[in-house]
């Protein structure tokens, strides 16, 4: 069954990620300082924090600056190391025992003083109390869907760093390993990595499982000790996550999907179940003077299409996890939900609106109605006969999709779209790298073209016509969203191969470029 994620769905929040370190404080001053960075850096990047529940030592400090931050926390804590030795409060002889809340029961690990204020957070903070250290890692694993933060510790510290990374070996997950080599702690023990590549017994390419932090590539032992920067380690792990990625050669390769005893979506760590599956139209008021009442499914373009994208969508969810979605609303019920939403915004105020339907795990639908984004211009159902003047710009994602290392939550993003929206949002920030123009950003493999960030897309080919990316659940997935359905049914387009060569050939020889989604249906690209 999938880990159900703890953090608020509403909060925007982007994957968790996973800090393991000592439940010591340590000899350098140091190291607490940098661990603070490294709760405040991941606060200040939207990025839960899960780790092991202790309130003393770098758990406690790293924990704490997270919440002082702002950010949100889940701490898992083995019952044996929590204050009480058992699940229940006692009480007189014949009563009734009083249950303890997981959040009352606080962990004992470790040596020192308490870091963390139990009136922090409000409310941004939780602890789960579970039966032993073998299911507190694989909770955190569970959840730790962003990846792992190694900061100094001892022997558990070690023991969890080591088993993720033999996970990344073995393709139970691929996810970033990140080892900061504070006060060049780690500095030993990577070199004992180098010394069992040297004796055979590690693949060179297999160091990239990992990734060595320090502060500087130069002179990295003296920066590393550094006091004065120990502010730095904080933006630099969070950089490191960013900036993560595997070779298709690293690792095993195994298919851990014929393991009998492991989940049928092919890790130990199943995906968790997304927070919504959304789908976003347009309703432009027809009238000027007066509401437009009642509304009626014809004024909103292809909003059969929409409630066919839901539907798909949550039954391949209701699938996958079994038991944790609500029956199917049905599609009159949805348009029901959205007509009174309308209605009730077209009596406030006429006018062009951007329509979100967002339907959650359990079975609630949220219909969100703001103004369509400035410069949106008219819903296009079908590109124009020549050129548009009015252009979107796009750019190529400096940076390949490598589909063969990703997970399945990943890939179920792609396909269904979820109001996760993590790995857009971040090639949406390499785009604007190359152009101030704010641009579409075209995402692709290594060898093919996918879709943007928000639309899927075509390329008018000479004697051919316009030609849509072909889509494959394991080569080349994307969302099939309602405006290229629509194309395809009205045989406007065309399935095929759309190589990286097509999108340089179009930008060097002035071939037509569209997106399409079902906000401002069909728009012009200018390739920068």
């Amino acid at each position: 069954m999938s880990a159900q994620s703890p953090f608020p769905t509403d909060a925007q929040l982007k994957k968790p990620v996973c800090v393991f370190c000592g439940s010591s404080p340590g000899k350098l001053p140091l190291f607490v300082e940098a661990s603070q960075s490294v709760g405040e850096a991941l606060a200040r990047a939207n990025i839960p924090l899960v780790y092991g529940g202790g309130r003393r030592g770098i758990m406690g400090v790293v924990s704490q600056a997270a919440l002082a931050a702002g950010g949100y926390v889940r701490g898992i804590v083995p019952h044996a190391l929590t204050g009480r030795a058992a699940e229940q409060i006692p009480t007189p002889e014949g009563s009734t025992p009083v249950p303890v809340s997981a959040a009352a029961l606080k962990s004992q690990e470790g040596k020192g003083e308490e870091v963390v204020k139990d009136d922090e957070g409000e409310g941004r903070m939780t602890t789960e109390v579970v039966d032993s250290m073998h299911e507190r890692k694989l909770k955190m694993a569970q959840l730790s869907t962003g990846g792992f933060i190694v900061l100094p510790g001892g022997y558990g510290t070690f023991e969890e760093a080591l088993e993720m990374i033999t996970w990344n070996q073995l393709g139970i997950h691929r996810l970033p390993i990140v080892i900061l080599n504070i006060g060049n702690f780690y500095t030993h023990l990577y070199q004992q990595f180098l010394a069992s590549v040297e004796a055979g017994f590690i693949a060179s390419e297999n160091l990239s499982l990992l990734r060595l932090v320090n502060l500087e590539e130069g002179d990295a032992e003296a920066a590393n000790l550094d006091g004065s920067r120990a502010s730095e380690w904080g933006p630099a792990a969070v950089k490191a996550l960013d900036e993560w990625s595997f070779d298709d050669n690293v690792g095993y390769g195994l298919d851990w999907k014929k393991a009998g005893d492991l989940e049928k979506n092919g890790s130990c760590c199943p995906s968790p179940t997304p927070e919504a599956i959304f789908t976003t139209m347009r309703f432009t008021s027809p009238s000027v003077g007066q509401p437009t009442l009642p509304i009626t499914k014809e004024v909103i373009p292809l909003l059969d299409l929409h409630a066919e994208r839901l539907r798909e969508a949550h039954a391949y969810f209701s699938k996958r996890d079994e038991g944790r979605w609500a029956e199917w609303v049905g599609d009159e019920a949805l348009w029901d939900t959205v007509r009174g939403k309308l209605e009730e915004k077209e009596k406030e105020e006429r006018g062009d609106w951007r329509v979100r339907v967002v339907v959650h795990p359990s079975g609630d639908v949220e219909v969100q109605v703001v103004p369509a984004p400035a410069g949106c211009g008219p819903f296009i159902l079908l590109p124009s006969e020549g050129p548009s003047s009015s252009t979107r710009p796009l750019v190529l994602d400096p940076r390949s999709a490598k589909i063969s290392t990703e997970n399945q939550e990943e890939l179920d993003l792609r396909l269904y779209k979820t109001t996760n929206r993590q790995m857009y949002d971040r090639a949406y920030e390499r785009g604007a790298t190359i152009s101030p123009a704010h641009p579409e950003v075209l995402l692709h493999t290594r060898s093919h073209l996918l879709e943007t960030t928000t639309s899927n897309i075509a390329i008018q080919i000479p004697t051919i016509g316009w030609m849509t990316p072909r889509l494959s659940k394991n080569e080349t997935p994307f969302l099939n969203g309602v405006m290229r359905r629509y194309l395809l049914q009205q045989g406007v387009v065309k399935e095929g191969e759309l190589r990286m060569e097509d999108f340089i050939r179009a930008k060097r020889q002035g071939w037509r470029v569209i997106g399409f989604n079902g906000l401002r249906g069909v728009w012009e690209a200018e390739l920068i």
